[in-house]
């Protein structure tokens, strides 16, 4: 067994560097910049506005409402309940589980002996609720790693080996938690050296008793114990225990996952005995929960800290609205800093990304909110680019650019994620930072050169190849002649497109207008499409697909044509002579 001077020492070292990777990571969210807007606010003025703004809340009577709301938001996450009520359903389990192990185990001295005058943890409701929480936590924690897998909408989704050991980690302590608490169940060792404790010296004729009702009643494996056992033997334990054991001990058949464990564990007790399995793995399991201390603010998990902090900034925002003030820039880009930690990687903001069907059929998860979340947490670390090597922007910068610039900005991921970040927001100021690093939007490149220029690159470069969509995958809108044949070029779509309108006002009448892109395409023209100003100056209002008479997806099919037209004419984009 680790002794009491070394497990204190091993104890403040993790405190220590478990505070000082909080320090770390914290401190961080005030050091990097996301968005070009963000670096005229020093690091200094962001600490003081976030102090501030916990001022203004925590010593006015705004006080309860504002805790109201982010105690609904942090416990209930009534978002994610709207949605996927399994994950909900997962996420309340650790929580709940997690912090009753923490509170009714872990600080048990601290906490529960304080509070309960009779506290002993093998007495019920403790025995109980200490399997509870630990089956709680290992059963959310499987909900979640399997929802998360079948939540994934792009080839692969990026996974630090940081986390997975993380959870593995997890998982090793709650076992070793249940093998422990098992093998106490079942040892005799723990039996004797208990009578020898409590009970003082006794012979074996006075101890025979109870070592009958232990064994038929508590689960204690001791050898021979399989053959049938004398009634008035065990009677006689009975009264002996409830003269000095019944006050620590109650009948163990209520730790349901550790009880059914002992009972597996009977036949290695005694080999278990001799081999003192319960200091090693009493060991193992205490270095366990030191080393999740220590190294929890260096994972992923470390938004199980920084989330709360987010919904709580969320609910001082929300009141400041309410009042009509307005987020300074400095609030706004401590929150932006935030993200990447606060995001806790549930994938629901893929799920129902409007361009997530483009990002597998183009197979470029950088159109994902996740991906893009990653990306410009990469571009403002500066590993973004550290990435590409040599003397240019690299694929990975160039397709992070792609996602980020390709989206329509619908808002959807802003709306589902469960922690509330504003993602529109840090869209905007991510696109910026891409822009100020040398890597603009698609449009800027593409509508350097006429439509028919990229046609013909397109057609002599030999980078001429169907519209058809891969094998298993759905074909796209722009090649799906059932949906264009629909098409009576009635011309409503250009009637209402207000980029149409605007470039007639301007007096330079735009290129293609939607209807006659829709013709083009079905007369199988697609090429000239792609560098259509009009496929890069959508505005994806939506009001030409919603009056469409025939309700051919028109906006739909212009988002669709962009994330083609990527990845189409960055293939010859040299040829052209474009910048």
């Amino acid at each position: 067994m680790i002794s009491p001077p070394l497990f204190e020492s091993l104890l403040y070292v993790a405190l220590v560097l478990s505070l000082l990777g909080l320090v770390w990571q914290i401190s961080h969210w005030f050091r990097i910049y996301v968005g070009p807007d963000a670096r005229a606010v020093t690091p200094s003025r962001r600490m003081l506005a976030a102090l501030r703004g916990a001022a203004e809340v925590l010593f006015s009577r705004r006080v309860p409402p504002v805790l109201a709301a982010f105690l609904v938001d942090t416990l209930l996450l009534p978002r994610l309940l709207a949605q996927e009520r399994l994950r909900w359903l997962a996420h309340l389990l650790v929580l709940a589980g997690f912090t009753l192990l923490v509170l009714m185990h872990a600080l048990a001295p601290l906490v529960t002996a304080r509070l309960f005058a009779a506290y002993e943890p093998t007495l019920d409701p403790y025995l109980f609720l200490r399997n509870l929480s630990g089956a709680m936590v290992l059963l959310g924690t499987a909900l979640l790693v399997s929802g998360r897998r079948t939540a994934r909408t792009g080839p692969g989704h990026a996974r630090r080996w940081q986390d997975a050991a993380f959870v593995a980690l997890l998982g090793f302590v709650l076992v070793t938690g249940f093998l422990l608490e098992a093998h106490k169940i079942a040892s005799p060792l723990a039996f004797e050296r208990m009578t020898s404790e409590y009970l003082g010296a006794r012979n074996e004729a006075q101890l025979k008793p109870l070592r009958a009702l232990w064994a038929s009643e508590f689960g204690v494996s001791f050898g021979g114990s399989e053959a049938p056992l004398d009634p008035v033997l065990v009677e006689q334990g009975r009264k002996l225990h409830a003269a000095a054991c019944a006050a620590c001990h109650d009948r163990p058949r209520s730790a349901f996952v550790s009880y059914p464990l002992a009972r597996m564990l009977a036949p290695l007790t005694s080999l278990l005995d001799q081999w003192h399995a319960a200091a090693w793995l009493s060991n193992l399991h205490l270095l366990a929960c030191l080393l999740g201390l220590a190294s929890l603010p260096f994972t992923g998990f470390f938004h199980v800290l920084a989330g709360p902090l987010s919904l709580l900034a969320n609910a001082v925002a929300r009141d400041r609205a309410r009042r009509g003030r307005v987020l300074s820039l400095a609030a706004r880009a401590t929150r932006r800093a935030m993200a990447a930690d606060v995001c806790v990687r549930c994938g629901l903001c893929d799920a129902d990304c409007s361009v997530a069907p483009l990002a597998r059929y183009l197979g470029n998860p950088s159109l994902l909110p996740s991906y893009k979340l990653a990306a410009t947490a990469a571009l403002a670390e500066g590993r973004l680019l550290r990435s590409s090597g040599g003397d240019g922007p690299g694929d990975e910068a160039l397709r992070s650019a792609d996602g980020a610039n390709l989206c329509t900005d619908c808002g959807r991921c802003t709306q589902r994620c469960p922690v509330g970040l504003d993602l529109a927001d840090l869209w905007g100021a991510g696109r910026a930072d891409l822009a100020a690093a040398g890597l603009p939007a698609p449009a800027h490149w593409v509508q350097a050169q006429p439509a028919l220029s990229w046609a013909e690159a397109l057609e002599h470069g030999g980078a001429q190849h169907s519209f058809s969509a891969p094998d298993g995958v759905r074909a796209p809108l722009a090649a799906d002649r059932h949906s264009l044949s629909r098409c009576v070029q009635c011309q409503t779509c250009t009637n209402v497109c207000p980029v149409v309108a605007q470039s007639m006002e301007a007096g330079s009448a735009i290129d293609l207008t939607p209807q006659k892109v829709m013709n083009l395409l079905r007369l199988g023209l697609h090429e000239l499409t792609l560098g259509s100003q009009m496929v890069w100056s959508c505005a994806t209002c939506y009001q030409c697909q919603e009056l469409c008479p025939e309700g051919v997806r028109v906006t739909d099919i212009m988002c669709e044509l962009r994330a083609l037209a990527v990845q189409r004419l960055g293939t010859v984009r040299t040829t052209v002579g474009a910048p």
